[in-house]
């Protein structure tokens, strides 16, 4: 499609275009949770209660933030999204730049690294290293406050995107309206 004055010449049928809905996408959240547990939850349990490594700590939380942009950036969706054959593209139906899929991210990014930033004080803390199981560690991290209210805000925003995207006729969730993006369905 040319582009004129950031016009386009000749305008997308947007009624031949089927926008990723609340369940596809569901689904393929779920799916990129599964690809990438095996590392957050395998090797961040060990971490917990045998390693105590905040380096691994620290690159497994940088896997987590960087593995969505990464992939929407590279690939136009996330293995989820390809198993379930939706993608991610600009107002334009275009490729969506670096800056558009960082903007999606950001409700991601931002409490990632808040609680990355909070868990390597928990780490430093003498007490962390007496932690043998996930209970002691569940006990132990309730004292740190701070992590939790980051959880919370993060659990109150997923619950408006799911709100939004479950009543908007584009499928578009907050993230997405941030970014100037949407999720079609592929071919």
């Amino acid at each position: 499609m040319q582009v004129i004055l950031d016009q386009p010449v000749v305008e997308q049928d947007r009624s031949s275009v089927r926008y990723g809905g609340f369940w596809p996408r569901l689904g393929a959240l779920l799916l990129d949770g599964l690809i990438l547990s095996p590392l957050t939850f395998g090797v961040t349990f060990f971490n917990i209660t045998e390693w105590k490594s905040t380096a691994l700590m620290v690159v497994i939380t940088l896997i987590g933030i960087a593995y969505k942009p990464f992939m929407e950036y590279s690939y136009g969706a996330t293995l989820g999204k390809m198993a379930l054959r939706l993608k991610v593209v600009d107002l334009n139906f275009g490729r969506a730049d670096i800056g558009k899929i960082l903007l999606r991210n950001v409700f991601n990014i931002v409490p990632a690294i808040l609680t990355l930033l909070l868990s390597i004080g928990m780490y430093m803390d003498p007490g962390f290293g007496d932690i043998t199981g996930f209970m002691e560690y569940s006990a132990f991290s309730q004292q740190f406050s701070a992590i939790q209210y980051v959880s919370y805000c993060n659990s109150l925003i997923a619950i408006v995107e799911a709100i939004m995207l479950a009543v908007d006729d584009q499928k578009r969730a907050l993230h997405d309206r941030i970014a100037g993006t949407y999720v079609i369905e592929g071919k």
